[in-house]
């Protein structure tokens, strides 16, 4: 199936690493004009190097970079205005950019919850609400996050972690609600374990354990996220509103 974004405008947060990165190539291979958003104007340039290699440099008018942290003042308003005023509009927004970390509760003062809630669910509530604005005037848009198995059943040694991201869906229902009537969407994709460069941090020993619990026996591809992404992104997925799509392999607990 033949997936096309041609003429969309997408922002991807978080752009530069392994979700984010293959999402953000899957778009721009679908003809999609992708903004990449991360913490360095390094990685950015790596990452658009990457996909004009061996393309067209015409291509090059499709890409555009904003090094921003998220966490920093006023970025959910700085990132949407720096979008509208290069490209007019904005499409598709992907709420990716997230902190994983891990603490059992007892472990988590407030100040580690307010920051694991800022990062994951605060900014990119302002974010998605700035660019509801412009999305409702065109009478266009597709919000997407990047949720978490955790946020679905929860796990030990996460808790902050999956409350952020239980939220980030809740929120997702919400505008499916408010917005829908105007041809904007709003659904959440729940990975399970993905074989990024996090995961190869982690000790052979969990990853062997981790491997038992899913049927599949094997981690996801960042390239498979990015695949259900470009469709919900797509014309295809219009009348899929409000729904948190799990891909896991089937893992469970």
């Amino acid at each position: 199936m033949d997936i096309r974004l041609d003429g969309r405008v997408a922002l991807i947060t978080g752009a530069t690493g392994g979700i984010g990165a293959a999402i953000t190539t899957e778009f721009f291979k679908s003809g999609a004009t992708v903004i990449i958003n991360g913490r360095t104007q390094e990685k950015i340039d790596a990452l658009t190097d990457k996909l004009l290699t061996g393309g067209d440099k015409k291509d090059a008018a499709r890409i555009g970079g904003i090094a921003m942290d998220l966490t920093a003042l006023d970025s959910e308003t700085n990132m949407i205005q720096r979008v509208i005023e290069k490209f007019n509009k904005l499409d598709i927004l992907v709420n990716n950019a997230a902190q994983i970390d891990g603490r059992v509760i007892m472990r988590c003062d407030p100040d580690y919850v307010s920051r694991l809630m800022l990062i994951n669910y605060r900014k990119p509530y302002q974010l998605t609400r700035n660019a509801l604005a412009y999305m409702r005037k065109n009478r266009y848009g597709r919000i997407i996050n990047i949720t978490s198995v955790s946020g679905q059943c929860g796990d030990g040694g996460v808790s902050a972690y999956a409350s952020s991201k239980a939220a980030l869906h809740a929120f997702a229902q919400s505008i499916s609600v408010e917005y829908g009537r105007y041809n904007i969407t709003a659904n959440s994709i729940a990975p399970g374990i993905v074989d990024t460069e996090a995961l190869k941090a982690m000790s052979d020993e969990y990853k062997q354990n981790a491997k038992k619990l899913i049927p599949n026996n094997r981690f996801a591809k960042p390239s498979e996220i990015a695949d259900l992404a470009t469709f919900l992104a797509s014309e295809r997925a219009a009348y899929i509103n409000g729904q948190q799509i799990a891909i896991n392999g089937g893992l469970y607990r």
